[in-house]
């Protein structure tokens, strides 16, 4: 870790041209208290009075306060570490393994430490900390960490800026919740029929027919055996069938992948791996313009049309829909684990889908125009916080 001394000697690469203070170097414990709350999870109340600051990032709610005023809030330990950083004005409690900053000295700004507390904060800790991850924090790890404080001006003046620039993320995280709000409730109006599609000459397509799987669907085992293909896929909840290294960071497939399946632009992927919300497993389409092969457990469908295995990805986008369908066909083994065999899936209930492809297409290209806009305002979110953590580390030592 760099000592203060060494720190004194640096700059940051942005300021603001009005000010040209020199910087003083301090340490957490010095420009604030630090304190950890008497609160366990048990304690939430839906709809409680005050936020209830827990080790997620999911505020959740409660009927006390242990303090009221400017804070900070990050997790001790668990899945929120060096990831959940929350700044609150007001009347809030908070669970024994969150860390409270408060009591800000004279000239500090709370908000000004926010923005540098959470930036690197992961990075800043493991300079403090002998193990090469953090999965814990320990109260002596926060108290010392340094922090570079410029005159109080100055640290108005980047909170407020910093301010403007989340007050934007979040904005772009509200569309975002939004658009994926209307497409939840236009997918279960138009697989409940209450929208309806028409013709050219405006009249109503088809009713929808009950249609099993195995009958608009083919199983097909084409392995890469010619080896013509590179390119491996994952399967995820989120974000469907996508390139393995981009997903995961690393290729986990076998060396020689001759013998995985090939899974073609428009085919339907099932992996039977479990997953939060889908213990059964999930169902994807292969979107991604590319063809790329799969791992030989997973089973791989060509519909009879790309349109219509859009729509049977919508279906099983909904955790309930994929839960319904699945688990009449799970067969438990000795140990607990879960065998589903390929023809009993294509053969399980029937699924009410629209029969008439011009129909398919329409449903098809609506719900596509959808997802651009919400694929857009994913790109601005990323893009938008990658602009404010280069911003982040040029404005902060």
């Amino acid at each position: 870790m760099k000592c203060l001394s060494e720190m004194q000697k640096l700059q940051p690469k942005l300021r603001f041209p009005e000010f040209n203070d020199s910087i003083k170097l301090s340490t957490i414990g010095n420009v604030c208290n630090l304190t950890t709350g008497n609160k366990d999870t048990q304690n939430k109340v839906d709809d409680g009075l005050y936020p209830f600051f827990v080790r997620s990032q999911t505020v959740e709610r409660i009927n006390s306060f242990s303090y009221d005023g400017e804070a900070i809030l990050t997790s001790g330990d668990g899945v929120g570490v060096g990831k959940n950083f929350h700044y609150i004005n007001g009347k809030f409690d908070f669970h024994q393994r969150v860390y409270c900053l408060n009591q800000f000295k004279l000239n500090i700004s709370g908000k000004f430490v926010y923005h540098y507390f959470s930036e690197n904060f992961l990075r800043r800790i493991s300079r403090m900390n002998a193990k090469n991850s953090v999965d814990s924090v320990r109260r002596e790890m926060i108290f010392d960490m340094p922090i570079s404080i410029p005159s109080l001006p100055e640290q108005q003046k980047i909170a407020s800026f910093l301010s403007t620039v989340d007050e934007k993320i979040n904005l772009l995280k509200k569309q975002l919740f939004l658009l994926e709000q209307y497409k939840k409730g236009v997918m279960q109006k138009i697989f409940a029929q209450e929208l309806r599609f028409q013709d050219e000459n405006g009249r109503d397509f088809p009713y929808w027919e009950e249609k099993k799987l195995g009958e608009i669907c083919l199983e097909h085992k084409i392995k890469n055996s010619e080896k013509n293909i590179d390119e491996v896929f994952s399967v995820a909840k989120h974000k469907g069938v996508i390139n393995q290294i981009e997903h995961l960071g690393r290729s986990y497939s076998a060396n020689d992948i001759s013998h995985y399946k090939i899974a073609f632009h428009g085919d339907l992927i099932y992996t039977k791996s479990p997953t939060s919300d889908f213990p059964f497993g999930i169902i994807k389409q292969n979107k991604t313009g590319r063809n790329g092969v799969v791992s030989p457990l997973y089973c791989v469908l060509k519909p009879l049309n790309f349109a219509l295995g859009s729509i049977l990805h919508e279906y099983f986008l909904s955790s309930i829909n994929t839960y319904n369908y699945l688990a009449p066909l799970v067969q438990k083994g000795a140990k607990n684990t879960m065998n589903i065999n390929n023809n009993d899936f294509l053969n399980g209930a029937s699924i009410k889908l629209p029969v008439e492809i011009f129909e398919q297409q329409k449903i098809a290209s609506f719900l596509s125009s959808i997802d651009e806009k919400i694929e857009k305002r994913q790109c601005q979110i990323k893009a938008m916080e990658n602009w404010k953590k280069g911003l982040l580390q040029q404005m902060f030592i």
